[in-house]
């Protein structure tokens, strides 16, 4: 009897022990998960963690994105640049163009109206000189009909002849230059070279100077006589500047398409 005691009591205490530890008690059919010391977090439970957003990586992509905007900026504004250096450029070379062409229109217009005859009555009358010789103001006015129908070698003569048998008229020095005009159209530079020299040297006081020496320079150049040129159409600018603008332009003009300005 009591060992029949004993053996019940040891089997109460077993059932007692495993229904503590949490595994299957005596009478249940119930499935007891083990004690753990660590607690189970499930998702919704688990704290929130914000991204990095540190001060410093703000700043950084707003430096990045300033340098691209500038970027932008610069490309666009140097675009516009060369755009408007272009329109000078373009602008430059059809002013350079009309102050090429104003030469041969003031020709043009000076054949077209004639000078007037100014024979001064300080100079014997040439008639009296000799009557075979027609007036000056015909003569003079034969010689530039032949410039306007082109017959520059016939007018190259006419002229200078005119020079050579009226050469106390007032006309005379325009001969000359008119002269050296029709044999650079020739392609007689040496001859027009000649003419030129002689109203600018000899004539410095007459109308016709600052032209001469302008043309001079072009024929000049033409002849490859390039630094003697540059030196002439420099004395040009500086010794008629105020006082035939309408030359020094032309000569500027000039000057700025041998140098490649």
């Amino acid at each position: 009897m009591k060992r029949f005691i004993v053996a019940l009591a040891l089997a109460t205490c077993s059932a007692s022990v495993l229904s503590n530890d949490g595994w299957v008690s005596v009478g249940s059919t119930q499935v007891v998960a083990p004690a753990s010391s660590t607690p189970v977090v499930t998702p919704s439970q688990a704290p929130y963690s914000a991204p990095n957003t540190s001060p410093s990586s703000d700043l950084l992509t707003e430096l990045v994105l300033q340098v691209e905007q500038m970027k932008s900026e610069i490309a666009s504004l140097r675009g516009q640049l060369e755009e408007q250096q272009a329109k000078v450029r373009r602008m430059e070379a059809s002013q350079q163009d009309r102050y090429i062409d104003l030469d041969s229109r003031i020709s043009a217009l000076t054949l077209a109206t004639p000078v007037a005859t100014e024979t001064s009555e300080a100079f014997p009358d040439v008639e009296s000189i000799n009557s075979a010789l027609p007036p000056a103001s015909e003569a003079y006015k034969s010689a530039m009909q032949l410039v306007r129908d082109k017959k520059f070698a016939e007018a190259r003569v006419a002229f200078d002849e005119f020079t050579e048998n009226y050469s106390g008229d007032a006309l005379a020095v325009n001969a000359i230059y008119w002269a050296g005009e029709v044999s650079m159209v020739e392609g007689k530079l040496d001859v027009a070279e000649q003419r030129f020299r002689t109203v600018r040297d000899d004539h410095s006081d007459h109308s016709k100077a600052a032209d001469a020496s302008y043309k001079l320079a072009v024929v000049l150049d033409k002849s490859g006589k390039k630094s003697e040129s540059k030196a002439l159409l420099q004395e040009v600018i500086s010794q008629y500047s105020g006082k035939r603008d309408s030359t020094v332009s032309l000569a500027q003009a000039y000057l700025k398409k041998m140098t490649g300005q």
